[in-house]
C-alpha cells in the first residue's frame, strides 16, 4: 500500500497555525477560569492568615491576565485590609503593587503611582529588594507614558541593578526590555535592539512565554525603525503568536496595532486596516483600555485618510485626540493633532490643517524641550559609556565657556559700576573743596566789606557829625542847616553800622540776631517806658540765615519797632520768634492806639517792610484796628 504524501500550500498551513493557535488561547483561557474558581473556592474557607492574603493577591494577578474591572481592584484590596489586620507587612506590599497594576491597566495612572510608591515604602521597610524593583519597573514605564524618557530610564537601571543583585533573572530580562523601550523612543534603535536580544535570551532561558511576545515585539518595532520591513513583520508575528498563548488581551491588541502600522507604511491600507480594527476591537469592548483605544482610534483615522474616507477619519481621529487627553499622554496627543492637519489637507480644508499643524508641533517642540532639558541635567548620572562621558565633558566645556563669559561681563559691570562710584565721590570732593573755597572767598569779601564801610565811611560820617555839632556851638545862632546835617549823618551812621553788623560772617547764626533784637528793643522801648516781652524758641538760636535774609529780617524788626515808638502810644508790647513747619515766624503786637488798614496810605516805613519782605520772598501781615493795637506777622522759608 502506497504511503500518501500530503502536500501544504501557504495559505492551508497558515490556517492549520491559526487552528492550533485559538486551541491553545482557548485552553489557556479556561487554566485560567479554573484558577479563578480554584482560588474563590479557598477563600471561601481559607482562616484569616497570611496563606489568604497571598490568595487574594494571586486573585487579583489572575483578573489583571482577563479582565482588570471583573474583580482585580476587590482582590487587591482585601488583601491589603487582611495584611494590615494581622501585620503582614509583604502581603500588604504585594496589594499596592497589584493594586496599582490593576489602576494602570485602567488608566487611572496617577492613582496607581500613588499605590506603587506605597508599595516600594512597605518593601524597603521589609528588606525585599526583588520587590522594590518590580515595582520601579512599573514606576519607571508611568514616566514613560508622560513621556519623560531620562527619568524612566534612571528608573530602569536602577531595577536592574537590584535584580543583578539578587539574582532574578525575569527582571533583569524585563529591565533590559524597558530600558530598551526607552532608547528606542530616544531614537537610539541599534542599542535598543541589543538590549532586547538580551531580554528574549533570558526569557527563552526561562520559558517565559509572556516575555518572549514582548522581546519579539520590540524587536519588530526597532527593525521597522531601521528600515527593515521584512525583520520587523517576522518579530511582530511571533510576539503576536506567543501572546496569543497566553490569553493577554492588551499584549495581542498591541501586536495588532504594531502590524497594522507596518502595513500602513508600506502602503497596504486594506491590511492595515483589518489589524487596526481588531485591536481596536480588544482594547474598547473587551478590556476598555484608555491608552490602546485612543492609539487605535489614531491609527484607524490614519488608515480612512489615506483611503479618502475623510468622514471616517474625522470620527476615528477625534475620538482619539479626546481620549488622548483624557489620560494625558502627550505622544497620542501630538499624533493626533499631526494626522488632523494630514486630514484637513487632503479634505481641502487649508485653515483647520494650519491650526492642527501648529499644535502638532506645539506638543512636538514640548516634549523635545523637556527631553532636552533633563538628559543635559541627568545625562552624567544615567549614561557611563565613554561616549556620553565625552557629550557630558562637551556640555561641561560649553558651560564653562559661558561661565567665563558671564563672569567677564559682569567684571566689566562691577568696573564700570566702581569706576562711576569713584568718579562720583571724586566729583563730590572736587564741588565741596570748590564749594568751601567759594564760601572762604565770600567771607573773606564780607569781612573786607565791612572792614572797609567801618574804617572808611563810618570814620567820614564821624567826622561829619562831629563837625556839624562843632560848627553849631561855635556859631552865635541856631542853623537849621547844620541841624540837619548832624542828624543825617547820625542816622546814617545808625543804618551803615548795621550793615557793617549784618555783613560780618559771625554774626551769621541767629542766637546772635536775637540778641541783637533784644538789646534794640530794650534801649527803645526802655527809653520810653513801654513795657514789652520777647519770647524766642531755644530751635531758633541754632539756625544759620543767609546774609540777606538776615538784613532785611533784622531792618523789617528795626522798622516796625521805630514806628511802634513813633506813632503807637502804647505802655505794652510783645515780640515771638519761632520756628514751624520750616518757616520762621516772627510776630510783634502792641497795645497802642491802631490804625485803620485799609484807608491808611502806606508812608516810607510801612513800604520799605513790604519791599524787604518781598526781597526775601517773605510773607508780611499787617493786622491793625483803631483802639485796639497793632499785629505785624512775618514768615519767612528756612
Amino acid at each position: 500500500m502506497k504511503s500518501k504524501v500530503y502536500i501544504f500550500n501557504k495559505k492551508s498551513l497558515l490556517l492549520i497555525l491559526l487552528f492550533i493557535a485559538i486551541v491553545a488561547q482557548q485552553s489557556f483561557s479556561q487554566q485560567l477560569n479554573r484558577d479563578i474558581d480554584s482560588l474563590k473556592k479557598f477563600l471561601q474557607t481559607a482562616a484569616d492568615d497570611t496563606n489568604k492574603v497571598n490568595a487574594f493577591n494571586a486573585l487579583c494577578e489572575e483578573f489583571i491576565k482577563t479582565a482588570p474591572k471583573k474583580g482585580a481592584i476587590a482582590s487587591a484590596d482585601s488583601a491589603i485590609a487582611l495584611a494590615r489586620t494581622i501585620n503582614f507587612k509583604r502581603g500588604e506590599a504585594r496589594g499596592y503593587y497589584f493594586l496599582g497594576y490593576s489602576q494602570s491597566t485602567l488608566d487611572d495612572f496617577s492613582t496607581a503611582l500613588k499605590n506603587y510608591q506605597v508599595a516600594v515604602k512597605n518593601f524597603e521597610e521589609i528588606g525585599d529588594k526583588k520587590g522594590i524593583a518590580e515595582t520601579d519597573m512599573l514606576i519607571g514605564q508611568l514616566s514613560g507614558y508622560r513621556g519623560n524618557y531620562p527619568e524612566a530610564l534612571k528608573i530602569f537601571l536602577k531595577a536592574l541593578e537590584l535584580d543583578e543583585e539578587v539574582g532574578f533573572k525575569a527582571g533583569i530580562a524585563d529591565a533590559y526590555n524597558k530600558i530598551g523601550t526607552v532608547q528606542r523612543r530616544q531614537h537610539n534603535y541599534a542599542e535598543a535592539l541589543k538590549n532586547h536580544q538580551r531580554a528574549l535570551k533570558i526569557f527563552n532561558e526561562l520559558g517565559d512565554i509572556m516575555g518572549m511576545g514582548d522581546a519579539h515585539n520590540l524587536m519588530g518595532m526597532n527593525y521597522w525603525l531601521l528600515g527593515n520591513p521584512r525583520e520587523a513583520l517576522k518579530e511582530y508575528e511571533l510576539g503576536l503568536k506567543y501572546r496569543k498563548q497566553i490569553a493577554c488581551k492588551a499584549a495581542v491588541a498591541g501586536s495588532y496595532n504594531n502590524i497594522g502600522e507596518l502595513y500602513y507604511s508600506q502602503g497596504n491600507y486594506p491590511e492595515a486596516l483589518k489589524n487596526f480594527l481588531a485591536g481596536l476591537k480588544i482594547n474598547k469592548d473587551e478590556i476598555e483600555v484608555k491608552y490602546g483605544t485612543s492609539i487605535s482610534y489614531i491609527n484607524m483615522g490614519r488608515v480612512y485618510t489615506k483611503m479618502a474616507k475623510y468622514r471616517e477619519a474625522q470620527k476615528y481621529l477625534s475620538a482619539g485626540l479626546s481620549m488622548s487627553k483624557e489620560i494625558d499622554n502627550k505622544e497620542n496627543i501630538r499624533d493626533a493633532y499631526e494626522a488632523l492637519s494630514i486630514l484637513d489637507s487632503a479634505a481641502g480644508e487649508p485653515v483647520p490643517a494650519l491650526i492642527h499643524y501648529k499644535l502638532y508641533i506645539l506638543y512636538k517642540d514640548s516634549m523635545m524641550n523637556e527631553n532636552t532639558l533633563r538628559q543635559v541635567a541627568q545625562m552624567k548620572e544615567i549614561y557611563e559609556s565613554e561616549k556620553k562621558d565625552k557629550e557630558i565633558a562637551l556640555l561641561n566645556k560649553e558651560k564653562t565657556i559661558r561661565d567665563l563669559e558671564l563672569k567677564k561681563q559682569r567684571q566689566a559691570k562691577n568696573y564700570f559700576i566702581a569706576g562711576l562710584v569713584l568718579f562720583a565721590v571724586l566729583s563730590f570732593v572736587i564741588y565741596k573743596n570748590y564749594h568751601a573755597r567759594q564760601k572762604l572767598k565770600l567771607l573773606t569779601l564780607r569781612n573786607k566789606i565791612a572792614s572797609d564801610l567801618h574804617d572808611d565811611v563810618g570814620s567820614t560820617l564821624s567826622s561829619v557829625s562831629i563837625f556839624s555839632q562843632m560848627a553849631q556851638e561855635q556859631s552865635r545862632e541856631t542853623i537849621p542847616l547844620l541841624e540837619t546835617i548832624g542828624e543825617s549823618s547820625r542816622k546814617m551812621l545808625d543804618a551803615m553800622a548795621d550793615i557793617v553788623w549784618t555783613i560780618k560772617p559771625e554774626n551769621d547764626q541767629f542766637e546772635k540776631i536775637i540778641m541783637r533784637m533784644r538789646s534794640f528793643a530794650y534801649e527803645l522801648l526802655g527809653a520810653k517806658k513801654i513795657d514789652f516781652e520777647f519770647v524766642a524758641d531755644d530751635e531758633v538760636a541754632k539756625i544759620n540765615l543767609r546774609m540777606e535774609v538776615r538784613k532785611n529780617l533784622y531792618l523789617i524788626f528795626k522798622e516796625a519797632t521805630n514806628n511802634m515808638v513813633k506813632y503807637a502810644e502804647a505802655d505794652k508790647a510783645r515780640f515771638d520768634i519761632n520756628t514751624e513747619r520750616n518757616n520762621l515766624m516772627m510776630m510783634i503786637r502792641d497795645n497802642g492806639k491802631g490804625f485803620d488798614v485799609q484807608n491808611l496810605s502806606e508812608g516810607n516805613g510801612l513800604k520799605n517792610m513790604r519791599k524787604r519782605a518781598d526781597e526775601i520772598g517773605a510773607k508780611l501781615v499787617i493786622d491793625s484796628i483803631p483802639g485796639s493795637g497793632t499785629t505785624i506777622q512775618l514768615s519767612v522759608a528756612v
